[in-house]
C-alpha cells in the first residue's frame, strides 16, 4: 500500500479497504492520500463502509474510526494496528473467495457440507 498518490492497492488489506471506500462513495481509483469527507463522505456513507468492512473481514468498525483517520491510508493503518495480522489475512482470504470460480465455490462448499 502507498499513500504517495498511488493507488492502495499493494497488499490485500489495502485493496477491500478501498474498495469499501470506493463503494460508500461511489468512486474508483481512491489513493492513500484521499480524505473520506472530501471524497462526498458522510456519516451514512461511512456506515455503509463498515458494515463491508465488517462483512468482508469480520471486524468491527466503529464509525468514528473514520473520522479519527479520515485520508485512507491512515485509516487502513488505523485498521491494522487495531486489529493486527488477523485483518491481512481476512482480506486475503475475502480476496481470494472473489476470485474462486463458481465451480470452484461449488466444490468447496461441498467439501463444508461432508
Amino acid at each position: 500500500m502507498t499513500t504517495n498518490g498511488q493507488p492502495v492497492r499493494a497488499d490485500a488489506l489495502g485493496r477491500v479497504v478501498a474498495d469499501a471506500w470506493g463503494a460508500a462513495l461511489g468512486v474508483d481509483g481512491l489513493t492513500g492520500q484521499d480524505h473520506f469527507f472530501e471524497r462526498g463522505g458522510d456519516s451514512l456513507a461511512a456506515a455503509r463502509m463498515a458494515v463491508r468492512l465488517r462483512t468482508a473481514l469480520d471486524v468491527r468498525v466503529p464509525l468514528n474510526a473514520v473520522f479519527e483517520h479520515p485520508s485512507l491510508g491512515g485509516f487502513t493503518t488505523a485498521l491494522r494496528a487495531e486489529h493486527g495480522p488477523a485483518v491481512d489475512e481476512a482480506a486475503a482470504l475475502y480476496l481470494s473467495v472473489l476470485a474462486c470460480s463458481d465451480a470452484d465455490a461449488e466444490a468447496l462448499i461441498g467439501r463444508l457440507d461432508d
